[in-house]
């Protein structure tokens, strides 16, 4: 089962708005699986298809079968289900034997639902946010514009269960109890410039005592999440660089004897303006120095 949760927004200090668009099928390492007693077994084998409430491997039988329990009339629809009932495994392969007695299930029993269906259903239900971004010059600089060739330290401002991680739920749906935990892998940040840097956690806030008294060659790289810039934004639309950072989630589910990982990425988006500082000699003695008008393809 994998999921993808898209969302892009921009820094309005609005909530931000979600599509979730999620897809049964293939795996992430481990995927989702059936367990029995803890350890993971096939979903379906030549017996039949698992089925955690009986412990067992099930396979439609064609009518009722002439055994003890069949001497009770039962209603109409009652399904009958020849039983291969697991007693071990071993090296991830199950053992057992067919059982004499059979599995049945009557018409209006609760009928549950494939418990990965269940699990997007609850993943669904899980508070997910983009987090708020922040970067050095926002607080460094007083019109928050950063400077070729300085440090650029990234962090987010609001880090907890629904940005950052981890946060839990669990809910009974369809007759299977769903228990998911989601937790951030990593943040992807996309400087606008063709690079991107990952960061494991939220990043490190920057205070302006850490430029004090510091000159440019002497400011700091941030020790957790941190980027500079090879060249100014002048040349790009707006004049700026667009600093887009995704939270990349594994929301890991349990329930009705299977597991599974599901996929999930938030972003948030922020400008920043990057211009550089050229130095200019002049003449004490001559006339002022003219500005030299510069070209995007310069």
């Amino acid at each position: 089962m994998t999921g993808k949760c898209l969302l892009r927004v921009g820094d309005d200090g609005n909530p931000p708005k979600t599509s979730v668009e999620t897809t049964p099928g293939s795996k992430k390492p481990g995927g989702s699986a059936c367990v029995f007693e803890g350890q993971v077994v096939p979903c379906r084998t030549e017996n039949g298809f698992f089925d955690a409430a009986s412990h067992c491997y099930l396979t439609l039988a064609p009518g009722p079968l002439p055994t003890i329990t069949q001497s009770a009339d039962r209603p109409p629809g009652t399904k009958y289900y020849w039983c291969w009932v697991i007693l071990d495994v071993v090296d991830g392969k199950p053992e057992g034997i067919e059982r004499f007695e059979p599995v049945i299930r009557e018409p209006g029993e609760t009928r549950t639902i494939d418990p990965r269906v269940a699990a997007q259903q609850v993943v669904k239900t899980m508070n997910f946010v983009a987090p708020q971004l922040r970067v050095s010059p926002y607080v460094q600089s007083a019109n928050r514009v950063g400077i070729v060739n300085v440090p650029i330290w990234m962090w987010v401002t609001d880090p907890g269960p629904t940005t950052t991680g981890p946060q839990a739920k669990t809910a009974a749906l369809g007759g299977v109890s769903i228990t998911a935990t989601g937790t951030v892998d990593r943040i992807e940040w996309a400087m606008g410039a063709g690079d991107t840097v990952t960061c494991k956690g939220a990043g490190t806030a920057f205070t302006r005592e850490m430029a004090a008294g510091k000159s440019l060659k002497d400011m700091p790289s941030s020790p957790t999440c941190g980027y500079k810039y090879a060249k100014s934004s002048r040349c790009e639309k707006s004049g700026n660089y667009s600093v887009t950072a995704t939270a990349y989630w594994t929301v890991h589910w349990t329930g009705g004897g299977m597991q599974g990982d599901i996929p999930l990425d938030f972003s948030r988006s922020i400008p920043l303006q990057i211009t550089d500082l050229r130095p200019v000699l002049v003449d004490p003695n001559g006339p002022a120095p003219s500005a030299t008008p510069r070209t995007c393809s310069s």
